[in-house]
C-alpha cells in the first residue's frame, strides 16, 4: 500500500483523470480528487431560525449518538437550529472526517456506504494499516455518518495554496484528499480525507434531557 503522510510511501501520480473523478490543475503534484455526495441525514429548514451557540460551547465536545446503532461521534457545536420548539444541534466532527473509496467500473472514486457489506469487509483492513503504520499516532474509527481518523495530520501549505485554484465542481461532488491506498482482493481501496465541512445535526435525547453534552444523530425519518 502507499500513503501520503510518509516520504518513503508516497503515493504515486496517476494521469489526470478526464471523467468525473477531478483532481486540481497540478495533478501530478497531488492527491486531490472529487467524489460523489455520500448519504446523510439533512434537518428540514422552513420553520427554524438559527442562532450560534453561546460563547465558550464552541469549545465543548458533544456525543452525537446513532440511536439504531448505538455508537456515536464527538463533534464541537457550530449552531442552534430551533423547529417547532425543538432545539436542534448543528455541529462538525471534532476529528478528521474520512471516507473509504473505490473506482467502479466507469472510472469514478465512489465512496464505500457505512452500511453497506463491503465496510464490513474493507474497515477492520484499513484500520490494521493505519494502526501498522502510524501506531498510537492516528487512529481509524467506525464512527455513525462518516469514519474519523482521530490523530494529527501534518497540513500542506502548497495543497492549500493548490486548493484555491481547483476547477469548479459539480453540486453532486465533494473534494477528497487521498491519504492511503491498498488492494484488498484485487479492488484498490483509498482512505480520503473530506475537505468539504461535514456537518451533521443531533436532535434532544428523550431519555437524557438534562444532558448537554449528548444528542441522538437524525435518522432518516427525521430528515425527510
Amino acid at each position: 500500500y502507499t500513503n501520503a503522510f510518509s516520504p518513503s510511501l508516497t503515493r504515486s501520480s496517476p494521469p489526470c483523470p478526464s471523467f468525473g473523478v477531478m483532481k486540481s490543475p497540478s495533478c501530478p503534484n497531488n492527491n486531490l480528487f472529487a467524489i460523489g455526495k455520500r448519504r446523510t441525514t439533512s434537518l428540514p429548514m422552513d420553520k427554524s431560525s438559527i442562532e450560534p451557540v453561546p460563547d465558550g460551547a464552541e469549545d465543548e465536545p458533544i456525543a452525537f449518538v446513532d440511536s439504531a446503532g448505538g455508537g456515536f461521534i464527538e463533534c464541537y457545536a457550530d449552531s442552534i437550529a430551533t423547529i417547532d420548539g425543538i432545539e436542534y444541534i448543528i455541529g462538525s466532527p471534532c476529528d478528521y472526517a474520512v471516507a473509504l473509496c473505490y473506482f467502479d467500473e466507469d472510472d469514478q472514486l465512489v465512496p464505500v456506504e457505512l452500511d453497506d457489506e463491503l465496510m464490513d469487509d474493507v474497515f477492520p483492513v484499513a484500520a490494521n494499516i493505519v494502526e501498522e503504520e502510524f501506531g498510537e499516532e492516528l487512529v481509524l474509527m467506525r464512527t455513525p455518518q462518516t469514519l474519523t481518523l482521530v490523530g494529527e495530520l501534518e497540513d500542506d501549505e502548497e495543497d492549500d495554496e493548490e486548493d484555491d485554484e481547483n476547477m469548479g465542481m459539480d453540486d453532486g461532488e465533494e473534494e477528497v484528499e487521498v491519504l492511503i491506498s491498498f488492494e484488498h482482493k484485487g479492488l484498490e481501496f483509498d482512505l480520503v480525507r473530506l475537505l468539504d465541512p461535514v456537518l451533521l445535526v443531533g436532535k434532544p435525547d428523550p431519555e437524557n434531557e438534562d444532558d448537554a453534552q449528548r444528542r441522538l444523530l437524525l435518522t432518516p425519518e427525521d430528515s425527510s
